[in-house]
């Protein structure tokens, strides 16, 4: 029997990703959804109100002051480039944006809201309809997300455990990245990586017909290319071109050498869409441009005995 899955990852908080992402399912006749990392939002978008009345969208409407209507659309448009727009006046702005951690409770709560209310949609589109979801946060979302995922049953959170796909099919999953210039909340040295993936991949009894989930892709390979940056984090460009380099890991490397799995999954590296093969291993990154309400994904026909019967890359 043939198992149909979707995969998708780094929406990083894009309203209208999460939507076609859930939708994805039916519209490709998909049973399995998995969502690879980086779920949340990286920014916080001020709507101040006036003390006339209306709102200013501060990074968006500049000073333009919006009305109740206009603001409704403009928060729409925050939410769908993956950032979370917050209600305010300019006192509390002031004294909120001065003091770190207060900008860090603000920004968890608003993440926090907006996954239990991706979650509670994912309940009413999927209900019914037997398409299974699975979950895992990325380097990027913050370690109190997890918990979330792991306390709703619209969905299986995969970290950390063997899961069991069907058709003799099994799946590991690790969020975790190599380190990056970003100091991301989940990240850590390449040889810790290698040995946190083995404590999973130890479990797993047949890599032929397993899907190692593993956010980060493998080092030196087309799957793992990004802008390289100079001192000050901004691409470095010769001739006119941005240069690029492998950004991957190397541990995520030697475990798909080693193991052997039928499939890899990975994101973390926008720029890096396509499909590689490593030995009997096909390696996917659908990549990911949110921040235009695009979503990627990976669309896969995977049987318990041939292994990936197929596999396409859409996106809309």
């Amino acid at each position: 029997m043939t198992m149909r899955v979707y995969f998708a990852t780094d929406v990083h908080g894009s309203e209208v990703c999460w939507r076609k992402f859930l939708n994805a399912g039916q519209f490709y006749g998909a049973d399995t959804l998995i969502m690879g990392g980086d779920i949340t939002g990286k920014a916080v978008v001020p709507v101040v109100s006036r003390p006339g009345g209306g709102y200013i969208v501060r990074q968006l409407s500049g000073e333009k002051v919006l009305t109740l209507a206009e603001l409704d659309q403009a928060e729409a448009r925050v939410r769908d480039m993956g950032f979370y727009p917050y209600r305010t006046t300019d006192e509390e702005l002031e004294h909120t944006w001065d003091d770190p951690a207060a900008v860090h409770r603000v920004f968890l709560t608003l993440m926090r809201e907006t996954l239990y209310r991706w979650l509670e949609l994912a309940r009413e589109r999927l209900s019914g309809t037997g398409i299974r979801l699975y979950i895992m946060t990325g380097n990027d979302d913050p370690h109190e997300i997890r918990g979330i995922l792991r306390s709703s049953p619209a969905v299986t959170e995969t970290e950390d455990r063997l899961i069991d796909l069907g058709e003799g099919i099994t799946m590991i999953s690790c969020g975790w990245s190599n380190r990056t210039p970003w100091h991301t909340p989940r990240e850590m040295d390449d040889d810790d990586l290698e040995r946190q993936i083995e404590k999973s991949a130890a479990e797993v009894s047949r890599p032929e017909r397993a899907v190692f989930n593993l956010h980060v892709p493998p080092a030196r390979t087309a799957i793992d290319l990004a802008p390289a940056l100079d001192e000050s984090l901004k691409p470095v460009v010769k001739g006119g071109a941005v240069m690029m380099k492998s950004v991957g890991s190397e541990a995520v490397r030697r475990v798909l050498e080693r193991h052997q799995p039928m499939l890899g999954l990975h994101g973390h590296i926008h720029e890096s869409r396509g499909a590689i093969r490593m030995g009997r291993t096909l390696a996917i990154n659908p990549g990911s441009e949110y921040g235009d309400g695009i979503l990627r994904g990976a669309l896969l026909e995977l049987t318990g005995r041939n292994g990936v019967k197929s596999y396409q890359l859409p996106s809309g």
